[in-house]
C-alpha cells in the first residue's frame, strides 16, 4: 500500500506542476503585446527588418546557402518554405507577439518579433 501511495503523490505533484506551467503560459499569452517589427538575422547579423502590419514575402539565404521563405501576412509572420532537413522552422507556426521567435538552426536564421522603440514604451522588465 505504501508503494501505491507514493505513486499517487507523484502523479498529483506532476499534475500540479503541469497545471502551474499551463497557467503561466496562459498568463503570458494574454498579457503579451502584439509586435510591430520583424527582425531577420542570419548567423547573428541582421539582414532585414519588415513591418508586421504590411504583407510581405522574403527569401532569406542562410548559412551555407540554405533558403527560408519568410512571410508576413495579416499581422502574423511565419516561414512557409525551407530546404533544411527537419523543417522545424515551418512547424513552429506563426508569430506576432513581442519576443516570439522562429529559429532555423541548420541555416542559422532567426526571425524575431520586436516592438517599436520610438514610442518610448516600457518593456515588461522595467514595469
Amino acid at each position: 500500500m505504501n508503494e501505491n501511495n507514493k505513486k499517487v503523490k507523484s502523479y498529483v505533484l506532476l499534475g500540479g506542476v503541469i497545471g502551474f506551467a499551463l497557467l503561466i503560459m496562459l498568463f503570458n499569452r494574454v498579457n503579451s503585446r502584439n509586435g510591430e517589427l520583424v527582425v531577420i538575422s542570419v548567423d547573428g547579423e541582421v539582414v532585414k527588418e519588415l513591418a508586421l502590419d504590411v504583407d510581405n514575402e522574403l527569401e532569406v539565404i542562410g548559412f551555407d546557402g540554405g533558403k527560408n521563405k519568410v512571410v508576413v501576412r495579416d499581422g502574423v509572420c511565419y516561414v512557409n518554405e525551407a530546404d533544411c532537413p527537419d523543417k522545424l522552422c515551418i512547424k513552429q507556426g506563426g508569430i506576432s507577439k513581442i519576443g516570439e521567435s522562429i529559429i532555423c538552426l541548420p541555416h542559422r536564421v532567426v526571425v524575431t518579433i520586436k516592438g517599436s522603440e520610438e514610442k518610448g514604451e516600457l518593456d515588461s522588465m522595467s514595469k
